[in-house]
């Protein structure tokens, strides 16, 4: 297997994203500070193994298919989706959590300087580049589109709904902002 260094890179791409996670967590939140701080779930489980069983296959039939063209590309989109979003949460401090916050807290204010000049939801945008290049990191043909797909549909869900939470906080701020600012994430304003 000529290719196994691209397996290598994937699970590295993948452990440090999850540790800088944690680690963020901790240095902003760290009563909040748990295993969920990981980011893992059922379908972002079934998202890796899905990753790694196409990697497989494709490696044992179709060797042909994992370019190291393709996989540098992925370390490109995960390199930069990674600092996308690390400098969204820096930026953010302890305004930034995991979970969408139900209650305004006198120490939230809204960001709109730095990363969030460029994006609304520049987290959001990073690991949605960063999900479909570690994909890529494999040099897999069917799991970056399920990755992007996947990615796509819980944003369209997730920002809305995030959204109307941050304009009952913070009122015409937020409206001028978000008519001001795009999330740049593909099809959602």
């Amino acid at each position: 297997m000529a290719n196994l260094w691209m397996l290598w890179t994937f699970f590295i791409i993948v452990t440090t994203f999850h540790l800088s996670e944690f680690f963020l967590v901790w240095c902003f939140h760290r009563d909040n500070l748990s295993w969920e701080s990981m980011l893992f779930s059922w379908p972002y489980i079934a998202m890796l193994l899905l990753a790694i069983g196409e990697y497989w296959v494709e490696s044992y039939y179709f060797p042909a298919l994992k370019q190291p063209l393709v996989s540098a590309l992925g370390i490109a989109l995960c390199v930069s989706g990674e600092v996308i979003r690390k400098s969204a949460m820096v930026t953010a401090g302890s305004g930034f959590t995991h979970e969408i916050a139900e209650y305004h807290h006198p120490d939230h204010e809204l960001k709109t300087q730095g990363i969030y000049s460029f994006s609304r939801h520049p987290s959001y945008f990073g690991w949605f580049w960063w999900a479909i290049g570690a994909q890529l990191v494999l040099s897999n043909l069917l799991s970056p589109i399920v990755a992007a797909i996947a990615a796509w549909r819980f944003f369209a869900d997730r920002i809305p709904y995030e959204e109307e939470r941050l304009q009952q906080f913070f009122g015409e701020a937020y409206a001028t902002y978000r008519l001001n600012t795009p999330t740049r994430l593909p099809f959602i304003p």
